[in-house]
């Protein structure tokens, strides 16, 4: 199986450009759909690299995932190696991506003497990454924010620190058991996990304020609570297509009567 490279890392992005493509313009086109969809997109290097068979060539084909495994946008192999600083895997970082830019969940930054304990565990603490982070849920004082977190990222280390699915790390099976963060119950591993996003209204109304701001040019304020009520009640109106949420942007009275402010 190839290794990850610049380019395999090219193609994964390839991938996930052509599955957003397809799943927004021609398919169902909804937030939940694109994180629980059961296919993406690949050639033949990528395919290789991912231990799929039955792709070759340089075009990009349509292929059907192994639903126990990938599902949807988070599970493709640029996302979770996107989220990885480094050859190893860090359930903290994948977690407050997860919380933070798909929840709109504001996770404060440690200050003062909690940052000296603001840093990965040394690698030989443990044969898998739950051991390793679990000191961060045991103490006090990081659990409070943690727990938000590594229960979330530790529900990814199926992948590795290129987004290689596995079972085992260093041959221990990996316990990739967790949770989101306001909602019921717990997730058996990624795809549960995926599946528990997808349903969640936090993940939705955090969308649709990220195009807000992104289409408007501006960060939201206390003042702009109407515009936000607007169009994420509109986008869930719609079953919480994306389409029509570009729409919905340019029918408020905020967009109207916009005009540039000094962030």
């Amino acid at each position: 199986m190839p290794t990850f490279s610049r380019t395999i890392g090219s193609l994964m992005r390839e991938e996930t450009q052509r599955f957003l493509e397809q799943e927004i313009f021609e398919e169902a086109g909804t937030w939940p759909s694109i994180l629980t969809a059961p296919y993406s997109y690949m050639n033949g290097p990528l395919a290789a690299f991912y231990g799929v068979s039955g792709v070759t060539g340089d075009a990009f084909q349509r292929v059907e995932l192994d639903t126990t495994q990938r599902l949807g946008l988070l599970t493709q192999a640029g996302v979770m190696a996107g989220t990885t600083h480094s050859n190893m895997t860090n359930p903290v970082v994948r977690g407050s991506f997860v919380v933070q830019k798909l929840m709109c969940h504001v996770i404060p930054l440690p200050t003062g003497d909690i940052l000296e304990k603001v840093k990965p565990p040394d690698p030989y603490t443990g044969k898998t990454a739950r051991e390793r982070f679990s000191q961060h849920s045991e103490d006090q004082v990081c659990a409070t924010c943690h727990q938000f977190m590594d229960p979330v990222g530790f529900s990814f280390e199926n992948y590795d620190a290129v987004g290689l699915f596995r079972a085992t790390e260093n041959d221990v099976a990996i316990d990739a058991s967790g949770s989101v963060p306001r909602t019921e119950g717990t997730a058996s591993g990624p795809i549960e996990l995926v599946r528990k996003l997808a349903e969640a209204e936090d993940v939705q109304s955090c969308f649709a304020t990220h195009w807000i701001e992104y289409a408007y040019g501006l960060t939201l304020r206390a003042e702009d609570k109407c515009t936000r009520e607007a169009v994420t009640a509109a986008f869930k109106t719609s079953g919480y297509n994306v389409r029509q949420l570009l729409i919905e942007l340019t029918q408020t009275d905020a967009f109207h009567t916009m005009a540039p402010r000094e962030e």
